[in-house]
């Protein structure tokens, strides 16, 4: 059955899953898509739809620009509407302290920003949390488009290694997406421990 989705999806036109892609992480960080559904799993799936290295650079060129546009968005709505997230119920059930910490943290490391790409979900609230604390946008899109460069690259290059391994050899669907699970959450524990 997962064979059949895989297949599926490698049988998509590229230009529908380039489209989905760019929309998906566009929305991911601009208005928190990333929240409800992680874009960790969409960059493995659209990965595993590429069928050469022309249409995985392809998949990697178009989630920078979503991530740029998302990124951009994200901290426009974070600069605009940050004090008054801030100030309202929930900033206050954030915390003074937590926005305090995360001021400083992007005030002092932007490698900070550039790894939180990395982990799930809390990169959709990023470019709004350095909107609101006040990160100026260029140096905030410098450290962004490191990460989302790195991000999508990564996610994006397992991806298609994963679906060629297993378009190649059907009978390894579970051992490769099992590995590929692995991996995601090795790179997201080992970039949590950086952060610490």
């Amino acid at each position: 059955m997962l064979n059949d989705l895989l297949d599926g999806l490698a049988r998509q036109d590229p230009g529908v899953v380039l489209a989905l892609l760019l929309v998906f992480l566009t929305l991911d960080a601009s208005v928190g898509v990333g929240l409800i559904t992680p874009g960790d799993g969409l960059l493995l799936v659209a990965g595993a739809t590429a069928g050469s290295a022309g249409e995985a650079l392809a998949l990697i060129g178009v989630g920078v620009l979503a991530c740029f546009a998302g990124a951009s968005g994200g901290h426009w709505l974070g600069r605009r509407y940050g004090p008054r997230l801030r100030r309202g119920r929930l900033g206050r059930r954030v915390g003074e302290r937590r926005w305090a910490r995360a001021e400083r943290l992007f005030e002092r490391s932007g490698w900070a920003l550039a790894l939180a790409y990395f982990l799930p979900v809390l990169h959709a609230l990023t470019p709004a949390v350095a909107g609101a604390v006040g990160m100026p946008y260029r140096r905030f899109m410098a450290w962004a488009m490191l990460g989302s460069t790195a991000w999508v690259s990564t996610y994006v290059t397992l991806g298609a290694l994963a679906g060629e391994v297993v378009r190649r050899h059907a009978g390894w669907l579970l051992p490769v997406a099992a590995a590929a699970v692995i991996a995601v959450v090795g790179i997201t524990a080992a970039v949590r421990r950086a952060l610490r």
